[in-house]
């Protein structure tokens, strides 16, 4: 039986009642004025009426009543909670593991920033510019095969494909200038190694100035050459074929300024260190994101929610139950008052300990 409705049977109230009844009904009380205020306390004959136990044991009756309303009430959350634990166990184990990789990447992030910062040429945002400028002789470099092979005969699809592949490949024999640039900032940075701080020592080989790569390098410089030259001669026998050497040559010098512009873009975008510092920033940004997916898995949330909608339910009967026992003990009250013939007006006060009656021996 829900409380509410124990207490309206026992008392005979509505399950409604509110501060403003109670206001109400005080403002109903009026102390009359007398001559001479006089009270009868309660007799000493009798240490508890039969209503006094009653509405103890009513009193009494509330605080299980309520609780166990309260567990009624939080049940179906508390068992949606337990069907999610093994779940939840494990996404909780994922994510607690995962923290220790978080905190690798961060503490790899803060050394390299460090270390090497104040080495760092090329600023924040350039690798937007980097791609945009790729992408830019790119797409240039395909108009011009494109037509070249749609005035041979070509289907303007194959010839499109065709396009691409070429002007791709003239870009990208331009990226060995970033090679030839990280080699001359390596050799350019060369330290004693005694001056090199403690977390400068872990990236030591950028700072050895020498590299033993050297003779690779140039044998891909020469095949990136060879790359473009051919795409710009390719281009030029076509255009002059069709439309004559000048033509052909203006096409095929376009394809190699191409090739040679992806060079001197590549050339100035390369920077070691800022590769360095950006990788361990992207990282830990990563690892940060997979975190807070982790953290942020549905078995964890939908757990906690459940968890804390079964402790609220728990609380507030509780709190409900308290409200029911005091209610009961003023209905008590609220009887010994209009009896004060049977009970008197008040329970007798006990004299001071250690008082001194005039006689001079203790009260």
């Amino acid at each position: 039986m829900n409380p509410l409705t124990k207490i309206a049977q026992v008392t005979g109230l509505a399950t409604t009642d509110s501060v403003i009844e109670h206001t109400m009904a005080a403002e109903q009380i009026s102390l009359q004025r007398v001559d001479e205020a006089a009270a009868v306390p309660r007799p000493e004959s009798v240490s508890k009426t039969w209503v006094e136990n009653e509405y103890d044991q009513l009193e009494a009756e509330q605080g299980p009543l309520w609780a166990a309303a309260g567990i009624e009430a939080s049940r179906p959350a508390e068992l949606a909670a337990a069907g999610l634990m093994r779940a939840a166990e494990g996404a909780d184990h994922l994510a607690a593991g995962h923290e220790q990789v978080v905190d690798a990447a961060r503490d790899r992030y803060l050394t390299t920033t460090e270390a090497l910062s104040p080495f760092r040429r090329r600023a924040h945002g350039g690798k937007a510019l980097h791609v945009c400028a790729k992408g830019a002789l790119v797409l240039g470099d395909a108009v011009g095969v494109t037509l070249l092979g749609i005035n041979i005969g070509d289907y303007p699809v194959l010839a499109g494909l065709m396009s691409i592949s070429a002007a791709t490949a003239a870009v990208i024999s331009g990226l060995i200038g970033s090679e030839i640039r990280v080699l001359r900032d390596t050799r350019r940075r060369q330290f004693d190694i005694g001056l090199l701080t403690d977390t400068q020592k872990r990236f030591m080989h950028l700072f050895s100035g020498t590299d033993k790569g050297a003779k690779v390098i140039k044998a891909v410089v020469g095949v990136s050459t060879a790359a473009g030259l051919l795409i710009a001669s390719a281009i030029f026998a076509g255009r002059a074929e069709l439309e004559g050497a000048m033509t052909g040559l203006i096409y095929g010098g376009i394809a190699a300024a191409v090739a040679a512009g992806s060079f001197l873009e590549s050339y100035a975008y390369a920077d070691e260190i800022a590769d360095q510092i950006d990788n361990a920033e992207h990282a830990y940004e990563k690892e940060l994101a997979r975190h807070q997916r982790l953290a942020g898995a549905g078995t964890l949330r939908d757990q906690a929610k459940r968890l804390a909608e079964a402790e609220s339910i728990v609380r507030e009967h509780d709190q409900r139950g308290e409200a029911a026992m005091k209610r009961i003990r003023s209905l008590m009250y609220g009887i010994l008052r209009r009896s004060p013939g049977v009970v008197g007006h008040g329970a007798a006060s006990e004299p001071p300990i250690g008082r001194i009656n005039r006689a001079g021996g203790p009260q």
